[in-house]
């Protein structure tokens, strides 16, 4: 799971957004995203691809974007196919 954060105080800006990879009940890979401000559940989505590859790319693409909007790497726990099997 990739957990990411942003926080301004001068803006009251206390955001997060979490990644997670993990296969569904019918064999697909899914990517969970959840996001909202810190302290809420915030609003959940999943995508699903045919592949771990697919869904890998989609994560590392969302968050390159997260960073360079100006969230940090809070916490980090990486996962493997073979884990997830």
């Amino acid at each position: 799971m990739i957990y990411l954060k942003l926080s301004d105080p001068e803006t009251n800006t206390h955001k997060f957004y979490t990644l997670l990879i993990q296969k569904d009940l019918f064999g697909h890979w899914a990517l969970l995203r959840q996001w909202g401000r810190i302290g809420t559940k915030g609003t959940i989505k999943v995508d699903t691809f045919d592949c771990y590859e697919k869904a890998h790319a989609a994560l590392e693409r969302i968050q390159k974007q997260k960073l360079r909007k100006g969230y940090f790497l809070k916490h980090s726990e990486s996962v493997t196919e073979r884990q997830v099997d």
